[in-house]
């Protein structure tokens, strides 16, 4: 899919998990949240599917106590260590998800080198090192235009910070969600 469809696809998805964190109460921690989850109609609009995992959050606390269930390469580091689930859990999640809209590689591939296997440890690295054109996707044809340069630059700084080990460290997933509106729209 082209660039501009692709983002769009990540603003919506993003906006629909901002709507269970905060606009339902008690909010609703989606705990699976990935590209297969994600489905599209023929307009490529963006719906969030299967709440399986789901679970009502606490509206008093920072976090649920709950054995770890998802999907190994989305699932927050954090909670699967400390057994606490959060709204920034699925933010973690999400990060991985614009990491394979960036990349177009899969979240786990057991076809590349041992330390690349998880696409979230990948993409960090080069993230971090700046070098994020080694894994842009060829499709997208990073260059060929400045805006297409500098969004996929932005939303993978955004994918970053979604995936600080730290969940204070997270945006929130309504932040999340402005700033991928802000980026689809500049």
């Amino acid at each position: 899919l082209p660039w501009a469809v692709r983002i769009t696809i990540a603003a919506e998805t993003a906006q629909a998990i901002a709507y269970l964190h905060n606009a339902v109460h008690p909010p609703i921690y989606h705990r699976d949240i990935k590209s297969s989850n994600i489905l599209l109609d023929y307009n490529y609009k963006s719906k969030v599917a299967d709440f399986g995992l789901s679970r009502l959050g606490m509206v008093e606390s920072s976090h649920i106590s709950t054995a770890p269930q998802g999907t190994p390469g989305y699932l927050d580091p954090q909670y699967h260590q400390h057994f606490h689930l959060s709204d920034k859990s699925d933010v973690y999640s999400f990060g991985v998800v614009l990491l394979e809209i960036i990349t177009g590689l899969k979240a786990v591939d057991f076809n590349r080198p041992q330390h690349e296997i998880n696409l979230a440890n990948l993409a960090v690295d080069r993230i971090g090192k700046g070098c994020l054109h080694e894994i842009i996707d060829p499709f997208l044809e990073p260059h060929k235009d400045p805006w297409t340069i500098s969004s996929t630059h932005k939303v993978a700084e955004l994918a970053f910070r979604c995936l600080a080990f730290h969940r204070d460290m997270r945006p929130s997933m309504m932040e999340v969600a402005i700033e991928l509106e802000q980026i689809r729209l500049s």
